[in-house]
């Protein structure tokens, strides 16, 4: 592990200022000291004296080919160093030929916070993991389990199943649909003494938790992993490596887990707020601020696929009729009403926001002002011949006025 008082010897080739702050950062945040020196390309290697590097940023954006031509020169003259490449590219074939090259890990651009993070800290196992000489496949799934790549408790699930199997010959592997199966069928085949019966129920609480040993005799283990919420797989493996099972069950795949999870975790608040601040709070329907994010996607997409878009400003008549006569409750059912019928007459592809009061907007991608107006028509319409439920006894009809608007005019 590389100690927190020692400085890291790290050698930048390549790399913009926005991606140098960005590793610093998180150097800092792992309170690591460090030295970095700067070379503009790999060929200035052969006139960088320093001796030691222990660490090297190295951007390409150059085809895979050269890449790995230039990460095996940088592993030549620093054959002891971590080698993280950068790069917008991320071929997975290209990678796995760098990684027998020697690289280390990776990182994708414009640097993602949570994946720099992920990096320095794999860094500091950089000893741990040289020293275990891990061949090639091994150093490919340690890239793909990057935890800021999972979506859901299933996929690094998943990660870790491949990752035992690199270890283990799996013998037996029983999935259970519940907890309180499982822990029956446990209970039944080992006897539990109330101190294990405690331990396993920490592990099933605990959301950091995804393995658990039950038992080690001589090569052989007995495993119970979470595949899912509320699911499990009790497993049996005979260890085919001439690694220790603390080497593998510790230091790199528990911290890693237990990293996948909080990030996962995080990553889940951050979508939910994110959902709420591009929500309509009213009607469920995408706000103002979605609408200018999808309009300048499009905007920005135009000199590349010269594909048109057409926008329907869609207003409810007399609207504040039905507020002034009837109340704002009613109204506000009247506008969720409202939007469950537009996004019937809308095809999948076509994006629908409400953008104030009794006002909507509906993006339609690849349509011009001809098919729009079809489309337009077709809502109109559909609102004329609906009946809308002001009381339990009463109906409403509304009608609209639709303007629209072609990109580019």
């Amino acid at each position: 592990m590389i100690n927190q008082e020692d400085h890291l010897e790290i050698l930048a080739i390549g790399l913009d200022s926005f991606s140098i702050e960005a590793i610093k950062k998180a150097l800092k945040e792992n309170k690591l000291k460090y030295h970095i020196s700067f070379l503009q390309d790999v060929g200035e290697l052969e006139t960088f004296h320093k001796k030691t590097v222990e660490a090297v940023f190295f951007f390409s954006n150059r085809q895979s080919l050269k890449t790995i031509q230039d990460i095996r020169k940088i592993n030549l003259v620093f054959p002891r160093a971590a080698i993280t490449l950068l790069s917008p590219r991320a071929d997975q074939q290209g990678i796995i030929g760098a990684f027998r090259a020697g690289l280390f890990d990776f990182l994708t651009l414009p640097i993602d916070e949570h994946e720099i993070r992920t990096v320095i800290y794999r860094l500091q196992l950089h000893e741990v993991i040289q020293s275990g000489m891990w061949n090639p496949e091994r150093a490919v799934l340690h890239l793909f389990s990057k935890p800021e790549s999972f979506s859901a408790i299933e996929d690094i699930a998943a990660s870790l199943n491949q990752y035992l199997n690199l270890f283990f010959q799996i013998e037996k592997n029983v999935l259970y649909p519940s907890q309180m199966e499982m822990m029956a069928a446990i209970h039944a085949q080992f006897k539990l003494s109330d101190h294990q019966h405690r331990r396993i129920k920490r592990f099933l609480n605990d959301p950091s938790g995804l393995i658990f040993g039950l038992r080690f005799y001589k090569d052989k283990f007995h495993f119970l992993v979470k595949t899912g919420d509320n699911k499990f797989s009790y497993l049996v493996a005979r260890n085919t490596s001439d690694f220790q099972i603390h080497d593998i069950l510790s230091d790199y795949l528990s911290n890693v887990l237990k990293t996948s999870l909080s990030i996962l975790s995080e990553s889940k608040r951050i979508d939910q707020i994110r959902t709420l601040s591009l929500t309509d709070e009213v009607t469920g329907l995408f706000n103002q601020r979605k609408l200018v994010e999808d309009l300048e996607y499009h905007i920005a997409r135009f000199p590349h696929d010269k594909e048109v878009f057409s926008l329907l400003f869609v207003d409810i008549d007399y609207f504040k009729n039905v507020n002034d006569q009837f109340g704002h409750v009613v109204g506000s059912q009247l506008l969720i009403d409202m939007a469950a019928v537009l996004k019937i007459q809308l095809r999948s592809t076509d994006l629908v926001y409400r953008f104030g009061g009794d006002e909507f907007i509906v993006l339609l991608p690849k349509s011009n002002v001809e098919e729009s107006k079809k489309i337009a028509v077709r809502i109109s319409e559909s609102v004329k011949a609906a009946e809308f439920n002001i009381d339990h006894d009463k109906k409403y009809r509304l009608s609209l006025s639709i303007g629209i608007a072609e990109f580019p005019t």
